[in-house]
């Protein structure tokens, strides 16, 4: 593999992974706030019926997402010092690097580890809704899952670089 190519390869991936380390920190000190927001407008807006859909949906967000929320966010930081020090170790070797990187698979990794996340949150989502009002409450997991799949989106694009 020609270096000008390795170098754009490892400038990519680099790129990738800290951008999705950035989104899921960023979903995760959100997410937090959204629980505890969308339990007050459920107890403001929704009867009691719709509030128990709403609040084991919570409780399913709590439990998995945020759980594997952590996990996938780890793993992705495990990726990404794996990847800086793969390249920093065969930086004399590029085309060392080169095999190295498409070994690594990693946005294939990144993306099904946030398809996972994704699914978790659909699931989750699936709750049934009685009316409207349910819907505008769950709006912030929505945009979360609209985000993961702009994300995953982004990240195939480069897949072929």
């Amino acid at each position: 593999m020609e270096k000008v190519k390795v170098l754009e390869k490892v400038l990519i991936y680099d790129r990738i992974l800290r951008f999705n380390i950035d989104l899921l920190t960023g979903i995760k000190s959100e997410i937090r706030a959204d629980i505890e927001e969308t339990k007050i407008m459920g107890d403001a807006l929704l009867d009691e019926g719709e509030l128990k859909s709403v609040r084991d949906f919570l409780l399913k967000v709590e439990e998995n997402f945020l759980l594997k929320l952590g996990e996938v966010l780890d793993s992705i930081y495990d990726e990404y010092e794996v990847f800086n020090f793969d390249i920093t170790f065969l930086s004399s070797i590029p085309e060392e690097v080169g095999r190295e990187i498409e070994r690594l698979d990693l946005i294939g990794s990144i993306n099904s580890k946030l398809e996972l996340l994704r699914d978790i949150l659909y699931e989750a989502c699936c709750i049934p809704r009685s009316n409207e009002k349910i819907d505008v409450v769950l709006t912030p997991f929505k945009v979360y899952c609209e985000l993961l799949n702009h994300a995953i989106d982004f990240n195939k694009k480069f897949e072929k670089i």
